[in-house]
């Protein structure tokens, strides 16, 4: 009796040992808004709507907070630089459209 419940512990022990073994798929975000059925999208990819209304130039903008020696190691060209610590008094540098697209990193 013994020996049985051993073998019973044992398979289950492997048995849960394959199952959990097995190699996972990276999750994939899907957009069944813009994707056709089947298809999938990149999680990070950039999604938008599509819009009736013609495309106008609304190009981000590209703000950099960082401190004034990381911005001195390097920073993308047509970025600007403001300090997170003056991002508030000093946005209206940048743009006056408040419905721009502003990207900080």
């Amino acid at each position: 009796m013994k020996i049985v419940r051993c073998r019973e512990l044992l398979l289950l022990i492997l048995v849960f040992a394959v199952v959990g073994c097995q190699p996972a798929n990276p999750p994939v975000a899907t957009t069944p808004d813009l994707a056709q059925p089947g298809e999938t999208q990149p999680a990070n990819a950039n999604i938008t709507k599509p819009s009736d209304a013609p495309e106008t130039a609304s190009k981000e903008i590209l703000i950099d907070v960082r401190s004034q020696e990381e911005w001195d190691s390097g920073h993308l060209n047509d970025a600007v630089w403001i300090p997170h610590t003056e991002i508030t008094e000093r946005i209206a540098e940048v743009t006056e459209d408040k419905s721009a697209k502003l990207v900080l990193y």
